[in-house]
């Protein structure tokens, strides 16, 4: 039964990853004896005052390691590949605390796209090199964020959600994704 369950799973991913335009995400819980050492480095250098909890991700991209914790009252996610180099940094912010001229710039670019939609969720997006990226957590970032945002949006009569990732300025979009119906239930947010 399990394994015809992982094979259906898998030929989902691999449909939805040749279509490139849904996210498929799985992601679960693991010790932290099950990450590589340069992960675990990377996140003992910040020294987080608060539990770090780690996780496997699957999505469309492949397998990454995650490292969540909440830092200076943030949602800190720090992603790395299966040997431990980083990846990324994102940071959950409430769009409202984003500049105005960019907020204007996102909102004008969904308006365009969706008949109606409603943020649900925005995280800056560090990506540059290992040093800069620890700079990004504990001191003053040099690096400019993408913004990734989770929305509900209608295009034509349904609603449905969508992962975007903005550039800089919030006046292109990176990359868009619609969540499939296989992860819609399972989202955390």
């Amino acid at each position: 039964m399990k394994r015809e369950y992982f094979i259906t799973v898998f030929i989902c991913f691999l449909i939805q990853s040749v279509a490139g335009q849904y996210k498929f995400e799985r992601e679960y819980r693991v010790e932290q004896g099950e990450v590589p050492k340069q992960a675990i480095e990377f996140i003992e250098s910040v020294n987080f005052k608060k539990k770090v909890k780690w996780y496997v991700e699957e999505s469309q991209d492949g397998k990454t390691i995650e490292a969540k914790t909440t830092y200076k009252g943030r949602k800190h996610s720090i992603e790395f590949d299966t040997k431990g180099a980083v990846i990324d940094v994102e940071i959950k912010i409430n769009f409202s605390k984003l500049d105005k001229e960019l907020q204007k710039n996102i909102i004008s670019i969904l308006k365009d796209r969706f008949k109606k939609f409603k943020i649900r969720k925005v995280q800056l997006q560090y990506k540059g090199q290992k040093e800069a990226l620890m700079n990004c957590i504990t001191a003053q970032c040099s690096i400019k964020p993408s913004f990734e945002i989770v929305l509900k949006g209608k295009k034509e009569t349904t609603y449905e959600l969508f992962e975007m990732l903005f550039d800089s300025k919030g006046e292109k979009i990176l990359k868009e994704l619609k969540f499939s119906a296989d992860n819609f239930d399972n989202l955390q947010f």
